[in-house]
């Protein structure tokens, strides 16, 4: 500044760069555009209480409907016990095989079309995956579809797990609505 004049040589830039904030005022004004059908909340999925089983990891798979994703890497095979308590899927620590008679198996809505036969067990178990992990949508954390506005915000789910030599743990968690903004 020289002899009290301001310099303007700048000034352009500056409103050039107000710009961007003054227009996204009238737009934002306007709120997002309405989706029909969209749903007002979701559904949150999240592991409160894991076994102490060396080997497992049990993690939410967050989307729509939640899911769950267990990997297993121990020494002795590990079964995951279905909705109705039967044997549903078994990790042996290399490949996770299905129980093809469980109904938990036959309700899935996104079991994999299995390629291969069954491999053991009056060919009730066949292989799934050749690797130690295993992601599916159980049923018993969308349990909270089925549930009226009315009802708590939050209920618990659990899924039950077998060792090799028949005792049972349970990883436990909790679902939670979540409404949309």
């Amino acid at each position: 500044m020289k002899n009290g004049r301001i310099s303007t040589g700048g000034l352009p830039l500056v409103l050039f760069g107000l710009l961007p904030l003054v227009a996204s005022a009238p737009a934002g004004a306007h709120g997002a555009p309405d989706a029909e059908g969209a749903p007002s909340e979701i559904v949150q999925a999240r592991i409160t209480e894991q076994p102490n089983i060396q080997g497992l990891n049990a993690m939410i798979l967050d989307a729509p409907r939640p899911g769950i994703l267990l990997s297993y890497r121990g020494d002795t095979p590990l079964t995951v016990l279905g909705a109705q308590d039967e044997a549903f899927l078994r990790f042996t620590g290399k490949t996770v095989m299905v129980n093809t008679d469980s109904p938990s198996w036959r309700s899935l809505p996104n079991a994999p079309t299995l390629s291969g036969t069954p491999v053991e067990e009056s060919d009730r178990w066949a292989v799934l995956s050749q690797s130690a992990s295993f992601g599916w949508l159980d049923p018993r954390l969308a349990a909270m579809e089925s549930m009226h506005h009315q009802e708590p915000e939050h209920q618990s789910w659990s899924i039950t797990l077998q060792t090799a030599t028949g005792e049972t743990a349970m990883i436990v968690g909790e679902l939670r609505r979540k409404p949309l903004p």
